[in-house]
């Protein structure tokens, strides 16, 4: 549709609000309309039903009690809009920002838009997106009272965002952002909150019943206020992500880099032992030597990290990844694998001169590890210690589980 044509429309429709002769609703279903600067555009009460709205921007629009069932919105801008009592149930999300938005009382639970195609019924045909981003953006938006039952919104960011009384139970939002959320009163039963940060969020009278809180953060948060039977709370994470945090853990790292490469002349030795480090991403990191013994390292990254001669014993690893990562001689004693990732890593036997010139091989060691489910496909290992390992359903060919093997008798 061109620009030319939807002016026509939007000016019948406020004829159509006044109640003005000649007036008519605007009816914009199943239109594809993509790429417009429709900032500010005023549309309430129009019929939206399977829109292809795509790459626009309606930052400041007013849409509110808009008929937008199965509509794609796709990467378009609706930042500050007044989107109130909206039918968003069905819609296509992804990359859309809604951040600031009026969004009380909308509805986006599941739908399934079908119409009439040569005597058959189909779902309408999407227009393709090429998305700059995955995220959808909520942040800070107003979601007093919205319909989220169900609803599928993964890696959305809600970050400020006011959910008083809204309805998440059974919503999967798998790795998106609360962080100083309001929620309170919010409807959050059998709601799947896995990896999902709940920083500081505001939990008040929320019913948490059944919820899914697996490497959830909940520092900040605090859960005494939520009403719940049903709760496992002992698989969340407690990570402070103030900036001054996060500064230190940089500065720790710079530091233990410049004691690497100066042999010990400079900087100093990175000691993480007992600190919760869910979710932290060491990807790419000189970590040789580094302490973590009995930390917290849920879903933690160190992707092509050099974490040689590391001491990771009895930390908790549940889902770490350590893909291409440089192992050789890492002490994993005791430790916590489970889901854990070291597909194309390197745990070959470190060679180390001790201080009175002997050479010495340390192996890496997985004594006492749990590792079910572990994936040690395309790992480079010529020997590795394993005794009362727990090596169920692990990932790896023939030839690392014989090394598994040999290494649990050594």
């Amino acid at each position: 549709m061109d620009l030319q044509a939807l002016k026509d429309i939007v000016t019948a429709h406020r004829a159509w609000l006044r109640n003005e002769r000649g007036g008519r609703r605007a009816d914009l279903s199943l239109k594809v309309i993509r790429d417009l600067n429709l900032r500010g555009l005023c549309l309430p009460k129009a019929k939206l039903t399977g829109i292809q709205l795509i790459n626009c921007d309606l930052s400041g629009a007013d849409l509110h009690e808009c008929d937008l069932f199965a509509a794609n919105l796709a990467g378009s801008r609706f930042v500050g809009a007044d989107c109130r009592d909206c039918d968003f149930r069905g819609a296509h999300l992804q990359g859309a920002d809604f951040s600031e938005a009026k969004l009380s009382g909308t509805d986006f639970r599941a739908g399934s838009l079908l119409v009439s195609s040569g005597g058959s019924v189909e779902p309408p045909k999407r227009e393709e997106w090429q998305p700059t981003k995955a995220d959808t953006a909520l942040n800070r938006a107003d979601l007093t009272g919205a319909k989220l039952r169900n609803s599928i919104i993964r890696k959305a960011d809600f970050s400020g965002a006011v959910l008083r009384n809204a309805d998440l139970s059974g919503a999967n939002l798998d790795g998106s952002s609360l962080k100083d959320a309001d929620l309170r009163g919010a409807n959050l039963a059998n709601c799947d909150l896995t990896g999902t940060q709940l920083n500081r969020a505001v939990l008040s009278g929320a019913f948490l019943d059944g919820a899914v809180l697996t490497d959830a953060n909940v520092h900040g948060a605090d859960l005494k206020g939520a009403i719940f039977n049903n709760l496992d709370t002992s698989v969340t994470i407690s990570v402070d992500d103030s900036a001054e945090t996060q500064a230190l853990i940089k500065e720790m790292i710079v530091a233990h880099e410049s004691w690497v490469t100066s042999c010990g002349a400079e900087g100093q030795r990175a000691d993480f032992s007992n600190a919760d480090l869910s979710g932290l991403d060491f990807s790419g990191r000189n970590l040789r030597g580094a302490l973590f013994s009995d930390s917290r390292l849920r879903s933690a990254r160190f992707r092509r990290a050099i974490v040689d001669l590391a001491d990771f014993s009895r930390s908790d690893l549940t889902g770490a990844i350590f893909e291409q990562a440089s192992l050789r001689g890492t002490n994993f004693t005791g430790a916590n694998l489970r889901r854990a990732d070291f597909r194309k890593s390197d745990l070959e036997v470190e060679l180390a001169v001790l201080s009175d010139g002997k050479a010495r091989e340390w192996p890496p060691r997985f004594n006492g590890c749990k590792l079910e489910e572990a994936n040690f496909k395309d790992v480079k290992a010529s020997r590795v210690l394993a005794s009362n390992a727990v090596t169920n359903k692990v990932i790896a060919d023939e030839a690392f589980l014989k090394l598994l093997a040999a290494g649990a008798t050594a």
